[in-house]
C-alpha cells in the first residue's frame, strides 16, 4: 500500500511504548535514491523530546528508518541507546 508524503502531514508521532513524540510537519527527500530520508517533527516541546529542543518552535529530523507504520498516528521504534532518540538533527 502506497501512502503519500501529504497524507502523513500533522499525523501525530508516538513511540511504540505510546509515548507522545510530535506531529509530522514536513518530509526530508534523498533526491539521490529518491526516496524519503525523514520525517520533520513539530510540537517537539510537548512530546517526550522536549529536552532536545531549546526553544518551543524548534522542529527535528528524525531518520526515516525510525517509522515502523504510518496510519491515522504515526509509530516509531523505541530508543536503543541509552534511552535517548539521537535525532538527525534541529530545525
Amino acid at each position: 500500500m502506497a501512502i503519500s508524503v501529504g497524507d502523513t502531514l500533522g499525523r501525530d508521532i508516538y513511540t511504540k511504548k505510546g509515548m507522545y513524540v510530535g506531529k509530522a510537519y514536513d518530509a526530508m527527500i534523498d533526491l539521490e535514491r529518491g526516496s524519503i530520508s525523514g520525517i520533520v517533527v513539530s510540537d517537539v516541546a510537548n512530546g517526550c523530546l522536549k529536552d532536545v529542543v531549546d526553544s518551543p518552535s524548534k522542529k527535528i529530523v528524525l531518520p526515516y528508518s525510525y517509522v515502523e507504520a504510518i496510519g491515522d498516528i504515526i509509530i516509531i521504534k523505541p530508543p536503543a541507546i541509552g534511552g535517548s532518540y539521537t535525532t538527525g538533527g534541529l530545525v
